[in-house]
């Protein structure tokens, strides 16, 4: 399975805002960072434990992932949850995020965390600490990198 797709998953609860229901795409943004290429970005304060994205995800059966190993989207993929021969995709599966959570950052000090969501299909972004407007939305990628870490 490719290096990105043993992201990490998370459970968190928000306060003050529905944990269940992601932000208005227009807190976040893509932006250009010089040493890291495109990422994520917030426009407006997150709140700890909020629920940041819910993105759709396209499953890729598990013999299919090394297939997609040999493509660029070797680096956008996440490790799916489930047992085999499940609707879910089945153990080893992988996904392919449609949505904004494909382009968040590596961090060794993540700021977001992903989690599988097989019932509703998604991929979901949680705030792991306060992230401020400006600041970049990253993640550990949890596994053996493939490029030099920035931070």
């Amino acid at each position: 399975m490719a290096a990105a797709a043993r992201r990490q998953h998370v459970h968190a609860h928000a306060q003050g805002h529905d944990s269940r229901r992601p932000l208005p795409r227009d807190n976040l943004e893509i932006r250009s960072d010089p040493g890291k290429g495109r990422g994520i970005f917030a426009t407006a304060p997150i709140a700890e434990g909020l629920l940041i994205e819910a993105a759709p995800v396209i499953i890729v059966p598990a013999a299919e992932c090394a297939l997609l190993d040999r493509t660029i989207l070797h680096d956008y993929y996440f490790a799916w949850g489930g047992e085999p021969d499940s609707a879910s995709g089945g153990a080893g599966s992988g996904a392919v995020a449609l949505g904004l959570v494909a382009l968040c950052n590596h961090s060794r000090r993540p700021r977001a965390r992903v989690r599988c969501n097989v019932a509703r299909g998604t991929l979901d972004l949680v705030a792991l600490v306060p992230i401020a407007a400006g600041d970049e939305v990253t993640i550990d990628y949890n596994c053996p990198l493939w490029f030099a870490a920035q931070d």
